[in-house]
């Protein structure tokens, strides 16, 4: 019997908010199972809420760059780390964390929270080197230009991990599914 770790608190409000932006403190708290006095004493205003809510996606992600970038250490194929092995455990980490991040992605208040946004250039920063890696390997087109990388992946990404949430795709199938439309595409061969 397998036991799933129950989410914490701030990964369900998470969901609930990207799944409702307005929803209110008391369907949040109800949503994580505790009422809403015991979730005003851990935050006590929405806004805290909001940005802890946005830390905890940060830390998400930034462990999910460091497991995809010792992947990267880790490999010592014949031409040199397997770009495709750091690849896939980056999506494979970032998908289930989809909430998250797509809270992270799409709440604007974060935009005003310098915190906030130099952890966010930062990992967002790393994500990138790894691309990069990845082109300078021959992995990636060399002519694509960095941003465009990291949008196509995250995008990506996103689309996988809603999939996987909406039941279309199985946890399992995500990583590989996500990583063959970021490397080939979807287009038939010409």
């Amino acid at each position: 019997m397998i036991v799933r770790a129950r989410p914490s608190l701030l990964d369900v409000v998470a969901e609930v908010l990207v799944a409702d932006p307005s929803a209110s403190l008391a369907e949040v708290a109800e949503a994580a199972g505790i009422g809403r006095t015991t979730l005003h004493k851990q935050y006590a205003t929405r806004d805290e809420l909001i940005r802890a809510v946005g830390f905890r996606a940060l830390d998400l992600w930034e462990q999910a760059v460091d497991g995809a970038e010792l992947a990267w250490a880790s490999g010592h194929g014949v031409a040199g780390p397997d770009a495709h092995d750091a690849l896939r455990a980056l999506a494979a980490a970032m998908i289930p964390i989809g909430p998250q991040l797509a809270f992270l992605w799409r709440t604007p208040s974060f935009d005003h929270d310098e915190e906030i946004k130099q952890r966010f250039r930062t990992v967002e920063a790393r994500v990138g080197e790894l691309l990069g890696r990845a082109q300078e390997h021959g992995v990636l087109a060399a002519d694509v230009p960095g941003w465009w990388l990291l949008s196509a992946f995250h995008a990506l990404v996103y689309v996988g991990a809603e999939s996987v949430a909406s039941g279309e795709l199985a946890p399992r199938e995500a990583p590989d599914r996500v990583l063959r439309t970021f490397l080939r595409g979807i287009g038939a061969p010409l």
